[in-house]
């Protein structure tokens, strides 16, 4: 139990290990602009940056509506402050590049992170159709020599041994979207022609309520002659 402990604690401590010289590599791959724009990028991203700004314009501000009065410094910039709004204007555009560069490098790195996990995934699989077809192997064996052991044939065992290729998983997905995206569609279609179909039927229903609502005043018009001529009579 031991030994099994001490061989998992060492295979862990060399897959750690892998993933940190893999990440020490991307690190030394940088460039000194990417690093740069890294350092900027996680300098706006902490509170010292907001605490630095929030002293920068306190100050501003007093500084020029004349609450904190310094001879030759205060009332540069006054109200409504347009050199602190084209110099907080040009931080902006500068701050976004700095994201997108750093966003741009932390794609790049899922993406290799990505194709890491789909070749260590590819080869998991091959293993496990290797491992299904020697236990059916093992299985065949056994039944041969043993006259009790029952060994049935599994179509689904047997389908599962051939490892799919790539490229045929990724067209069973392309065709399953398509044919989401043609029932959608379909529903889509019968959802206008059951609209258009009301929108025909909104006249000839407006049409059959005037003929309604036509007969209902002649037949008020006839009662109440009927009632005239019950009283002269």
């Amino acid at each position: 139990m031991s030994n099994e402990t001490v061989s998992q604690s060492e295979i862990l401590r060399k897959n750690i290990a892998a993933i940190v010289e893999m990440q020490q590599r991307a690190e030394r791959a940088r460039s000194f602009q990417t690093r740069i724009a890294d350092l900027i990028t996680a300098f706006f991203g902490s509170m010292a940056f907001v605490y630095v700004h929030a002293l920068w314009f306190g100050l501003w501000i007093l500084l020029n509506i004349g609450l904190v009065h310094i001879p030759y410094v205060s009332e540069f910039d006054p109200y409504p402050f347009q050199l602190l709004t084209m110099i907080v204007s040009l931080e902006a555009i500068f701050l976004s590049t700095f994201v997108l560069v750093s966003q741009n490098r932390s794609a790049e790195l899922s993406e290799r992170r990505a194709e890491l996990d789909l070749h260590i995934n590819l080869l998991a699989e091959q293993k496990a159709a290797k491992v299904l077809d020697m236990l059916q192997e093992i299985a065949r064996q056994l039944d041969h020599l043993h006259d009790d052991f029952n060994f049935k044939h599994d179509p689904e065992a047997e389908a599962l041994k051939v490892s799919p290729e790539p490229q045929e998983v990724l067209d069973v997905i392309e065709k399953a979207t398509n044919a989401r995206s043609k029932d959608a569609k379909k529903v889509e279609q019968n959802a206008e022609e059951i609209s258009d179909n009301v929108e025909d039927a909104h006249p000839e229903a407006d049409k059959t309520r005037g003929e309604f609502q036509e007969a209902a005043s002649n037949v008020n018009e006839n009662k109440r002659e009927i009632k005239t001529d019950e009283e002269q009579g």
